[in-house]
């Protein structure tokens, strides 16, 4: 095992730059983060946010002597434990979190607040806010905990707040990092989240927010158009850099152990990366797999990681969800039994021709009904498909939006998919693509009522399943789970209950740094499996 680094989590602060491997997509999505406008990222599960946003964070850091700007990084991840009977409960949590993530930066800076700022910001201190903090986030133990907020300001005083701190001491603005933006699966947080968003916003405030493919609900008072600018994480596997790109995450982490098998295997690694379709993690994950770069091997962990693994995790939304559960099995059985096979045929058909064309899109007509809708979504946001645009017309002129299926999936039912990858990929056509209109038979199967809202009590219900699980259960690296496991913390609840000092006292040769970063890369895991 390689022990990469799968989550941002894990990696030390100072090693952040040495890790890096920037291209053009990377660099804009920096800059437009430390630019005054609020941004919205949006990409799955370990394309990178949480890393762009912490290279932002130390650019602006280390320019604050030129630029006087303050990046502020929140984490919002501890959000799925939140379960009081207070509908306006994940609004009150953000708020103390801003307030305090901002005290801690100023002190660390050496600035103090004036009188009239402290009295804004609630004359709350850090200590105290941290309690509210903790409060909150150990609700999911007693659903009707009673939560004292009258001490919290209103969000309009923390904005005055701040223009007085920034004419103080001579800043130009803020900047604030939300990463995990809003619980995935809880519509109300990320509505409630999404107004917070819009309205903290002044010349002395801008924002950044992480967010999820086909989950994400704005709400109504929130518009992209007018409230923020919309990037993605998608790196395109065409590109003429993609391979370089991927190689380069590899070797910043592991040249010791792959630079030379990469080198004399290029086909396989290729193979591997472009399977990926762009997911940094993905790719290390199956790399990780192969343990070496033989044919036999890279073969056996394509069919087993896109078969099995990367579907278990979607499968397992609907164990979670029971009340999702139909609506998350059909769309793998649509992906799995009709749309994969569709275009494998389609690309053998294609390639068998004098003018050889392939495939790995497919288009649904924008009338599909609703319920379709929703599973396609659901689809996008575990990985398996991801929209490629919107607006696209197929035969007849009908438009409809085209989805590119994870490329990894697709080559996973043939016996050498190392073998049929490249044949694929230098003969994709954009313009080629199997349509679904609205009617297709292979909706009949799902209806309107087969929608429901993410209820509390289903997620309350899922939440206490899933915290007493092994921590084997969770994709932390084998010295993590060695580590926890000597000091007798084998459930996710434990994992979750332990505190930075009791890893400090109990683990041998961990210190504060090292604890934290285990701590923050372990509950970060464990509640990324929990939200699904």
């Amino acid at each position: 095992m390689s022990d990469f680094f799968y989550r941002t989590e894990s990696i030390n602060k100072n090693e952040l730059q040495e890790l890096f491997v920037e291209s053009n997509l990377e660099r804009d999505i920096i800059d437009q983060f430390k630019s005054n406008t609020h941004v919205v990222l949006e990409g799955s599960r370990g394309t990178g946010k949480s890393f762009l946003m912490k290279i932002a964070q130390k650019e602006l850091n280390d320019s604050f002597n030129v630029d006087k700007i303050i990046p502020i990084y929140i984490t919002f991840m501890e959000s799925a434990l939140l379960h009081t009977d207070n509908s306006n409960q994940f609004y009150y949590w953000m708020l103390a979190k801003i307030i305090r993530e901002m005290r801690k930066v100023l002190i660390k800076k050496g600035m103090s607040l004036t009188p009239y700022s402290n009295t804004l910001l609630g004359n709350v201190d850090k200590d105290k806010l941290s309690k509210i903090i903790k409060l909150f986030e150990s609700t999911y133990r007693t659903v009707n905990t009673h939560i004292d907020i009258t001490s919290l300001p209103e969000l309009s005083d923390v904005i005055d707040a701040i223009e007085d701190i920034c004419d103080e001491n001579g800043i130009t603005r803020f900047v604030f990092f939300f990463d995990e933006a809003a619980h995935v699966f809880r519509p109300e947080q990320q509505r409630q989240f999404f107004s917070l968003f819009r309205d903290f916003k002044s010349p002395f405030i801008t924002c950044n927010a992480a967010v999820y493919p086909g989950v994400t609900h704005y709400g109504n008072s929130f518009e992209m158009t007018h409230d923020a600018v919309s990037l993605k994480v998608e790196r395109d596997m065409l590109s003429t850099t993609y391979l370089t790109d991927m190689k380069s995450m590899v070797l910043k982490q592991a040249a010791d152990k792959w630079e030379k098998q990469i080198d004399n295997n290029a086909e396989l690694f290729n193979t591997l990366a472009i399977c990926a379709s762009g997911n940094p993690r993905i790719l290390l994950r199956t790399l990780d797999k192969c343990e070496s770069l033989k044919l036999g091997k890279v073969n056996d962990v394509i069919r087993n990681f896109y078969r099995a693994d990367i579907w278990k995790e979607h499968t397992n939304l609907g164990d979670k969800y029971k009340g999702h559960k139909k609506i998350i099995d059909w769309g793998r059985t649509f992906i799995e039994d009709i749309v994969i096979p569709t275009t494998m045929k389609k690309n053998d058909d294609r390639l068998g021709r004098e003018k050889k064309e392939s495939t790995i899109y497919f288009w649904v007509n924008k009338d599909a009904p609703e319920q379709i809708k929703e599973g396609l979504r659901l689809l996008s946001y575990t990985g398996i498909i991801r929209k490629y645009d919107s607006g696209v017309k197929a035969s007849k002129s009908a438009i409809g939006d085209r989805y590119e299926l994870q490329f990894g999936c697709l080559l996973a039912g043939n016996s050498t998919p190392t073998k049929l990858s490249y044949e694929i990929i230098k003969n994709i056509k954009l313009d080629f693509f199997t349509e679904y209109g609205s009617n297709n038979s292979a909706f009949s199967s799902l209806e309107l009522k087969d929608i429901e809202d993410f209820s509390d009590v289903e997620f309350l219900s899922s939440l206490k399943i899933q915290l007493t699980k092994s921590i084997n259960t969770l994709s932390l690296t084998a010295w993590q789970k060695y580590k926890l496991e000597s000091i007798q913390v084998s459930t996710v609840k434990e994992l979750l209950e332990i505190s930075e000092i009791s890893l400090i006292d109990k683990l041998y040769g961990i210190g504060p740094v090292k604890a934290r970063t285990m701590k923050n890369s372990a509950t970060a895991e464990l509640l990324e499996t929990i939200s699904g």
